[in-house]
C-alpha cells in the first residue's frame, strides 16, 4: 500500500496515471451513444425463457393481445342518446390512430339475427342518426343478452361501457411507435374530457402499462437525477465547509457517469425502468467514497497540516478500507447477476461498473484535484459532528454492557420477523398510486377486468378438429368450471358463439343453444358466421387458421403474484385431471409470466446474496488476516439487514422482486463502514493505544466521515423513494433504513462489540491468526 501511495503523489507517476483515468473514462464515454432505452414489458424476461417462447409462440398462432381499454363512465347510464354518441364517436375516432387493427366495443358490436336460413350480423349503429331515444331503450333490453359484450365491455351497473382496442405495432422502433399510439388516445380522450365534462374516461391495457415504464424511466432520469446531485452537493458542501471540495466530488462523479454509463452502452445494455436509477445508486456510493479522503483531508487542515500533508496522510490512513469497500460493494452489486430478471442484472452490472471507475479515480483523478484546490481551513460542521461522536464514544465506552444485553437481542428478535415476509408482486403496483396507469387500472378493476387475464390455447391436432363435438364438450365443461372460481370475472371464446349460432339457426329457440350435433353442422354455421362478419372483426384472435386449435380466455381481478400462481396451479391440477389425452394445452399471459420472474427472482436474487456475503466476509479476513476478526464483521454487517427487513414486515410485508436485491446491494455498502471503523480501531491497537483509547482515537478520526457518508447515503435512497416506479421507490426506502440501522450498529453496537471480544490483536499460531480475547467487565454478557 506504502508502494501505491508513494506513485500516487510522485509528479510524474500522478500525470501518468491521471492521463491515462481520463483516456479510459474518454473512450468507454463513446458508448453512450449505445446506449438506449427499453420499452417492452418482455424486457424483464430473459429471450431464453420459457415463460416467454410459450406467450409469443400463442402470439404467433393467435392474433398479438397489445390492446389499450377505454372505460367510459356516463352520468346515469350509457343507454341514453347523449352517451351512445359519445361512444359512437370514440369507437369511430378509435380507427383512425396509428396502428389500430381492430375497436370493439358496445357500438360496434356484430349483433346476429337469423333471417331464414341466413344469418344477418350488423353493427348495433352503423350511423349516429341511427341513435334515438327509442333505440337506447330497445338497446339497454337487447346489449345485456349478447354473452360476448356481457362482462367485458359492458356490466350490471348501465353507467360504464368499455372499449378495447387492439394494436400491431411494427417493432421497428418501439419506443416512439408506443408512446405515439398511447399519447394518440390520451389525446383523444382529453379532447372528449373536455366537449363532454359530465362523462369520465380511464385507460389501461397493454400498450398503456409500456407507455408507462417509459414515462416513469425518464421521469426518474430527469427529475431524480439532477435534483439528488443538487442536494447532495449542496449539503456536502454545508458539510465539509468548502464549496470546492463540493466540485470535487461534482468531477468525480460526472467523470464516473460518463464512464460506467458508457462502458454499459459498448456491453449492449439498455436502460430500463429499474436500471434507469443506477445513476442515483452510483453516486451515492460515489459520494461516501470521497467523503472519507475529504473529511480525512479537512481535518488534516484544520489541525495544521499543509494541504500535500493532509492529502497523503488522508490516503495513507484511508486507502486500504477504500481498496476493500470498494470491493465489497462491487461483490455486492454484481450478486445481482443472480437475478432472473434482465433489468436488475443491469442495474447490478451497471452500478458496479461506475464503483469500479470510482476505485480508480479515487487514487488517480481525486488526488490531483484535491492537491490543484485551494481548500479553507474553515471547519463547516465537521468539527461539530466530531465533537458530538467524540461524546458519544465516551458513552459507548460507559454504557457498553447495556448496549449489547439489549441491542444485539432486539436487533435478533426483529430480524427474525422478516423470515414472515412474504415473496409477493402485484403488476399494476410497480408503479404509485399518482401514476395514471395505476389509478386508472384499479378503478377498471372494479367493473371490467383490467390487464390481469390468462390465454388458454387448446390444440385437437386435427384441421376443423375445433368443431367436434367432444372437443367442444371439453371446452364447454372447462368454461363452465372457469367461471365458478372467484378469481374470474369473466370467460372468452367461440364457444358461445357457436352455441349462439345453433340457437339463431333452429329458430332462435333458447334450448338449443348447445353444442351442434355433429362437426359438419358446426363448421357449416361458423363458415356462414364468418362470411357474414362486418370489417375488422376477424376471430384470428381466438382460433387457428387451419381451425385446429382455439384459444379460451379467462379475464381475472387485478391480482398479487401469489393469488395468480395459485389461481394457475387450481387450473393446472383440473386440466391435468380432465383433460382428453388427444387434446394439447398451453397458457399464458403477461401477468402470469410476470408472477413467475417476481416469485423466481426473489430466490435467485437472495442466493446472489448470499454469495456476495461470502466473498465479501473471505475478503474482510484477508484483510484483517484473521478468520475471527472476519466472523466478528457478520454482527455489524448483518444484522442491520436482518432488522430492515423485519421493519419491512411492519410496514409492508410484501418482498417484491425489486426488494430482493436490496439485501446484496446493501451488504456491500454498509460493509463499506464497517471496514474503516475496524481498520483504524486495529491501527490504534497496533499503535499500543488501549481498546478504550483506540476507540476514543477511531470515533475522532474516521466516525465523522462514517456518519457523513451514511446521511448522504440515506438523504440519496430517500430521493429514490419518490420515484413513480414504485419498485425502484420500494428498494430505495428499504435500502435508506437498511443503512440508518446499520449506522445505529457502528456508532453503538460495533464499539460495544469490540471493546468486548477484540481487546488485543489476533497472534499467529500455527500458521493461522486466533484471538483469545480477555474479559474484564464481570457480569457482562
Amino acid at each position: 500500500m506504502s508502494f501505491l501511495i508513494s506513485k500516487l503523489f510522485d509528479n510524474t507517476w500522478a500525470r501518468v496515471l491521471c492521463v491515462a483515468s481520463l483516456v479510459l473514462v474518454i473512450v468507454s464515454g463513446a458508448g453512450l451513444t449505445k446506449l438506449g432505452l427499453a420499452t417492452d414489458y418482455k424486457i424483464f424476461f430473459d429471450e431464453d425463457s420459457t415463460d416467454l417462447a410459450v406467450l409469443e409462440k400463442m402470439e404467433e398462432e393467435y392474433s398479438a393481445s397489445d390492446n389499450i381499454y377505454v372505460m367510459l363512465k356516463a352520468p346515469t347510464s350509457v343507454y341514453t342518446p347523449e352517451s351512445l354518441s359519445l361512444l359512437h364517436q370514440l369507437t369511430e375516432q378509435l380507427w383512425t390512430l396509428p396502428y389500430v387493427s381492430r375497436v370493439d366495443s358496445l357500438t360496434n358490436y356484430p349483433y346476429s339475427r337469423a333471417e331464414g336460413d341466413d344469418i344477418v350480423i350488423d353493427n348495433f349503429i352503423y350511423e349516429a342518426e341511427q341513435i334515438t331515444p327509442m333505440f337506447a331503450e330497445w338497446l339497454a333490453k337487447t346489449a345485456p343478452n349478447e354473452r360476448d359484450l356481457w362482462g367485458a365491455l359492458i356490466n350490471a351497473n348501465p353507467q360504464y361501457a368499455g372499449t378495447n382496442i387492439t394494436v400491431q405495432l411494427p417493432g421497428i422502433a418501439p419506443q416512439q411507435e408506443i408512446l405515439e399510439v398511447s399519447n394518440a388516445v390520451d389525446s383523444l380522450v382529453n379532447s372528449l374530457r373536455q366537449s363532454h365534462p359530465n362523462h369520465q374516461f380511464f385507460t389501461t391495457g397493454i400498450v398503456s402499462m409500456n407507455s408507462a415504464f417509459i414515462k416513469a424511466a425518464k421521469k426518474d432520469f430527469i427529475t431524480l437525477i439532477p435534483l439528488m446531485m443538487v442536494i447532495i452537493l449542496a449539503m456536502s458542501a454545508v458539510i465539509l465547509g468548502s464549496f470546492k471540495a463540493s466540485l470535487s466530488i461534482l468531477a468525480l462523479m460526472l467523470l464516473t457517469f460518463i464512464g460506467a454509463l458508457g462502458a454499459a452502452g459498448w456491453s449492449g445494455i439498455q436502460l430500463s425502468a429499474p436500471s434507469i436509477t443506477a445513476p442515483i445508486i452510483m453516486f451515492t456510493v460515489i459520494v461516501a467514497s470521497a467523503i472519507h479522503i475529504i473529511n480525512a483531508v479537512k481535518r488534516g487542515i484544520i489541525i495544521g497540516e499543509t494541504q500535500r500533508q493532509a492529502v497523503i496522510s488522508a490516503y495513507q490512513t484511508h486507502g486500504k478500507p477504500i481498496i476493500v469497500s470498494h470491493v465489497t460493494t462491487i461483490a455486492g452489486f454484481l450478486a445481482m447477476n443472480f437475478s432472473d430478471s434482465p433489468p436488475f442484472r443491469d442495474l447490478g452490472n451497471i452500478v458496479a461498473l461506475g464503483v469500479a471507475f470510482s476505485l480508480l479515480l479515487c487514487f488517480t483523478v481525486l488526488p490531483s484535484i484535491l492537491m490543484r484546490l485551494s481548500i479553507n481551513s474553515r471547519s463547516g460542521s465537521v468539527t461539530g459532528i466530531m465533537k458530538t461522536v467524540t461524546g458519544l464514544a465516551h458513552w459507548v465506552i460507559a454504557h457498553q454492557v447495556s448496549v449489547r444485553r439489549w441491542m444485539v437481542p432486539s436487533a435478533l428478535l426483529l430480524a427474525m420477523t422478516s423470515f414472515l415476509n412474504q415473496p409477493n408482486d402485484d403488476l399494476v403496483k410497480y408503479f404509485s398510486k399518482d401514476v395514471p396507469f395505476r389509478a386508472d387500472t384499479e378503478t377498471i378493476d372494479e367493473q371490467f377486468s383490467a390487464i390481469y387475464n390468462i390465454g388458454y390455447a387448446f390444440n385437437s391436432n386435427t384441421p376443423n378438429g375445433v368443431f367436434q363435438p367432444d372437443f367442444l364438450a371439453f371446452i364447454e365443461q372447462f368454461d363452465s368450471w372457469l367461471q365458478q372460481q372467484p378469481e374470474v370475472r369473466v370467460t372468452d371464446s367461440l364457444l358461445t358463439r357457436i352455441k349462439d349460432l345453433n340457437q339463431l339457426l333452429n329458430g332462435d329457440r333458447p334450448s338449443y343453444y348447445t353444442i351442434p350435433e355433429t362437426a359438419e353442422l358446426a363448421a357449416q354455421y361458423f363458415l356462414l358466421y364468418e362470411m357474414s362478419l362486418p370489417f375488422g372483426q376477424d376471430i384470428t384472435h381466438q382460433l387457428t387458421f387451419d381451425k385446429s386449435a382455439l384459444k379460451l380466455t379467462a379475464r381475472l381481478h387485478n391480482m398479487s403474484s401469489v393469488e395468480v400462481i395459485a389461481f394457475e396451479q387450481r387450473v393446472e391440477t383440473w386440466l391435468s385431471k380432465h383433460a382428453p389425452s388427444t387434446i394439447d394445452y398451453q397458457y399464458s399471459s403477461p401477468a402470469l409470466i410476470f408472477a413467475h420472474i417476481g416469485q423466481s427472482n426473489v430466490i435467485s436474487l437472495l442466493e446472489g446474496a448470499l454469495l456476495a456475503f461470502i466473498v465479501i466476509t473471505i475478503t474482510m479476513t484477508s484483510l484483517f488476516r484473521s478468520a475471527y476478526i472476519g466472523a466478528l464483521t457478520l454482527i455489524p454487517n448483518l444484522l442491520p439487514i436482518g432488522a430492515a427487513f423485519g421493519c419491512w414486515y411492519v410496514l409492508n410485508g410484501q418482498i417484491s422482486m425489486g426488494l430482493a436485491g436490496v439485501t446484496a446491494m446493501a451488504i456491500g455498502i454498509i460493509v463499506d463502514d464497517t471496514v474503516h471503523f475496524l481498520h483504524q480501531y486495529t491501527h490504534g491497537l497496533k499503535q499500543g493505544l488501549t481498546p478504550e483509547q483506540s476507540i476514543i482515537n477511531t470515533f475522532e478520526t474516521t466516525m465523522s466521515a462514517i456518519v457523513i457518508s451514511s446521511l448522504l447515503l440515506v438523504i440519496g435512497f430517500m430521493l429514490l423513494a419518490t420515484s413513480s416506479f414504485e419498485k425502484n421507490a420500494q428498494m430505495g426506502l428499504l435500502t435508506g433504513l437498511t443503512i440508518v440501522l446499520a449506522l445505529l450498529f457502528d456508532l453503538l453496537v460495533l464499539p460495544a462489540i469490540v471493546l468486548k471480544y477484540l481487546r488485543r490483536l489476533p497472534r499467529l499460531r500455527t500458521s493461522h491468526y486466533s484471538l483469545q480475547p480477555p474479559s474484564t467487565n464481570k457480569g457482562d454478557v
